[in-house]
């Protein structure tokens, strides 16, 4: 039978990791998707890796991702009806949910340099649950 893996990782106390992750929440503004990977890929070679790292990387990179997924849906779609009535009411809409969506990126960086165990709604779940 396969060993299992640990349920729960604990909270960093070295600030380096608390930088790495946050860092990796961060990168929404700056380098979305890029940078968790290679903070992903960095940690997995170290033999002493920790878990907290890994996590929240594996987090930001998939919430980065589906963000610039569905922006990049939600976009078009609001390209194509512009000319109609629904693309002009649902643009405001759209870039404040957008703006929401990158604060509570920057909220993740916060709590991450802060030494908390942060999780996004339901995909920090999903990732524990799939071990991803």
């Amino acid at each position: 039978m396969a060993q299992k893996q640990k349920e729960k990782y604990e909270v960093p106390l070295k600030g380096e990791e608390k930088i790495l992750a946050a860092l990796s929440h961060l990168a929404i503004f700056f380098l979305p998707i890029i940078l968790p990977l290679l903070i992903w890929l960095y940690q997995e070679k170290q033999k002493d890796f920790s878990e907290y790292v890994l996590f929240q990387s594996k987090q930001a990179l998939l919430y980065q991702l589906g963000l610039i997924v569905l922006g990049f849906g939600i976009g078009v779609f609001v390209t194509i009806f512009s000319y109609f009535l629904v693309g002009p009411l649902f643009l405001p809409t759209f870039i404040l949910l957008f703006f929401l969506a990158m604060l509570y990126g920057a909220y993740g960086g916060v709590q991450c340099l802060l030494g908390k165990d942060f999780q996004y709604f339901y995909l920090g779940a999903k990732i524990k649950e799939l071990r991803l």
